[in-house]
């Protein structure tokens, strides 16, 4: 059993002294969602709206935060009840997905983009979302099972939800999870986190690709860590969900800064190291995909171009 890192010790104190709050809200553009996603017409002919589902997520955060534009936890895993999907079908699992995108990416300028191109590349999106769901909440199977489906059709060569990699694609998998009583809760592995545990842990785990062991070793070490902390209220245990916030916190400084009355977070610019991370993800899983001994420099560079032009609303 792996000993609890000081860093998560030190943030686990932290937040019980401030009563265990929850990842407050924060603002994202809705503008840029909603126009990028109105010119993905290519859902429309089965009657897959981008744009209602950016509306119905704006409506879902108006309900908790009023006319402050802002996006929380509790917001998105509320467009993932499964009794939700259920009866909205395709649509609810769409606009599930682009509201996971939308907490995921916050205030970044590249992500109405990076969703758009995850949602028109691979011409069967949406089916491909939909048996996500479906297999992340069904008791039999679970968000780690739905990882490993989406490591093994991505490994025989199919487009599978093409350009949606782990650090994103388990956002969605973790409100899947969490939104079901009757699976296991399967958090977020982002850069964030894979940075915490490459620091404070020695532990290298992956994001570029969809590494199963990589996964479950992480969901492992939450469990380890869980049931040695103890629990700060009488409703129970610790969750795994509770093990990543601290560590995502931890790691960016968010445990210090802790509101109780508000419980608004207002993220940090976008900073260069943001885009760099960013950017050798691209490089990874360009990487990853390309194994034979061609020349990729100038259709990196060409990307890089693009990208930047893309993004002309980030402020570096």
């Amino acid at each position: 059993m792996m000993p609890i890192p000081d860093s998560l010790t030190a943030a686990y104190s932290r937040w019980t002294s401030v009563s265990y709050p929850a990842q407050g809200g924060f603002s994202w553009r809705r503008e840029s969602w909603a126009n990028r996603l109105a010119t993905s017409g290519a859902l429309r002919h089965r009657g897959i709206d981008l744009s209602a589902a950016v509306e119905e997520t704006a409506a879902a955060c108006s309900k908790e935060f009023g006319d402050r534009v802002l996006i929380s936890r509790k917001t998105v895993q509320g467009l993932h009840a499964p009794e939700k999907l259920r009866a909205g079908g395709e649509q609810a699992v769409v606009t599930a997905f682009i509201a996971a995108m939308i907490w995921g990416y916050g205030t970044t300028g590249y992500g109405p983009y990076r969703t758009s191109r995850v949602l028109t590349t691979d011409p069967e999106a949406v089916e491909h979302l939909v048996e996500i769901a479906r297999i992340a909440q069904d008791p039999e199977r679970g968000g780690e099972r739905a990882f490993s489906h989406i490591a093994k059709q991505r490994s025989e060569g199919v487009p599978y939800l093409k350009y949606l990699g782990p650090a994103f694609g388990t956002k969605f998998l973790y409100f899947l999870t969490a939104a079901s009583n009757d699976v296991d809760t399967t958090p977020v592995l982002d850069a964030v986190v894979r940075r915490w545990f490459t620091k404070h842990a020695e532990v290298k785990l992956y994001t570029a690709w969809w590494d199963l062991d990589s996964y479950s070793r992480y969901l492992g070490l939450l469990d380890e860590w869980r049931a040695q902390l103890p629990s700060p209220t009488e409703s129970g245990p610790l969750q795994r969900e509770d093990v990543e916030l601290l560590i995502f916190a931890s790691e960016r400084g968010d445990a210090d800064s802790w509101l109780t009355d508000d419980h608004l977070i207002e993220p940090a610019e976008l900073g260069i190291d943001v885009l760099l991370e960013a950017l050798w993800t691209e490089v990874e899983q360009l990487a990853a995909s390309e194994r034979d001994d061609s020349q990729k420099g100038p259709e990196l560079l060409r990307q890089l171009r693009e990208w930047i032009e893309r993004d002309s609303a980030v402020d570096l």
